[in-house]
């Protein structure tokens, strides 16, 4: 049963954590190039 639980939740927790990073890192794109995100253009209004 604990088993279930632990899916259940990281089912839930894993789609709501991209949709976080995904508002964070639209309203403040990072400014300059990088080896992780790399580039970035202003976002469409």
């Amino acid at each position: 049963m604990g088993f279930w639980c632990f899916m259940l939740v990281m089912d839930l927790l894993i789609p709501l954590v991209m949709v976080v990073l995904g508002r964070y890192f639209y309203q403040h794109p990072p400014k300059q190039i990088n080896m992780v995100f790399g580039y970035r253009t202003a976002p469409c209004p």
